[in-house]
């Protein structure tokens, strides 16, 4: 019986360490701390023919991309080697691409991708960790919708809050208060009322007048939160004219919350 022959050398295996001829070449540059911008030819070319004839030597299959630039770097060695041609007639006019510049853009674009890689990379992990909250369905039992004056919505009147907490951090008193409680809704209800005392149903007060003399971030607060929980239950009624005029209130019922 004859012996089977086995062709080793049709086994291969594929280089999967760098990513093409580029990640190579930069690699090679990094390890042997060259300048991209003045790139020894001569040496990269020689470092680069090593690696491959090192990966055929232990019958690794060589990508013909890696093959394609090697050719091209020997180009480029030849075309150093050479003398540079001199032209007499000026108006010969060639559209010549310096392969070495061609060369040092790729490693350049190259390399911005790379940090850019190693970038989104570093954040790939922070991300994964993050978890969107699922929608939530409004629940049965939920308290009445908040209802405004046509044209007008709660982006307004946080425009307006935010405008009023800025003029009051300007008017407040450099000594301040120390104010041992806390300041809850209930007296803000009970401030905003002490307001409506000599009013009626139907009378139009200034949206800021509500606010003078308070001047701390809890209070000012506070106040903003009760007037949108008197709107809800429709004791007030908030108006404006446009989107750059001043917001009034006006008086639907004097009493406790329903």
């Amino acid at each position: 019986m004859e012996k089977s022959n086995i062709a080793v050398s049709s086994l291969t295996i594929k280089l999967s360490e760098f990513e093409g001829p580029l990640d190579l070449l930069l690699h090679l540059i990094k390890k042997s701390e060259m300048d991209i911008f003045d790139l020894p030819i001569a040496t990269i070319t020689e470092q680069y023919l090593a690696f491959i004839h090192h990966q055929q030597d232990m019958q690794l299959d060589v990508a013909s991309e890696y093959l394609v630039m090697a050719a091209t770097l020997v180009q480029i060695k030849s075309t150093d080697l050479l003398p540079e041609e001199e032209f007499e007639d000026e108006l010969i006019v060639e559209d010549f691409v310096d392969p070495r510049e061609e060369l040092m853009l790729q490693l350049l674009t190259y390399k911005q991708f790379q940090v850019a890689s190693e970038a989104l990379r570093t954040r790939q992990h922070p991300e994964q960790q993050s978890f969107g909250r699922l929608p939530m369905t409004i629940p049965s039992d939920a308290g009445p919708e908040t209802f405004l004056a046509p044209g007008l919505g709660l982006v307004d009147l946080q425009v307006a809050f935010s405008h009023l907490l800025s003029k009051r951090r300007r008017q407040q008193p450099i000594s301040r208060r120390v104010v041992s409680e806390k300041y809850t809704m209930a007296d803000a209800m009970n401030n905003i009322k002490k307001h409506f005392a000599a009013l009626q149903v139907g009378d139009v007060v200034n949206f800021e007048l509500l606010f003078d003399g308070v001047y701390e971030r809890e209070p000012l607060v506070m106040t903003f939160l009760a007037l949108l929980e008197m709107a809800k239950y429709d004791q007030i009624l908030l108006h404006q004219d446009d989107t750059d005029s001043e917001i009034f209130l006006e008086i639907e019922k004097i009493g406790n919350n329903e």
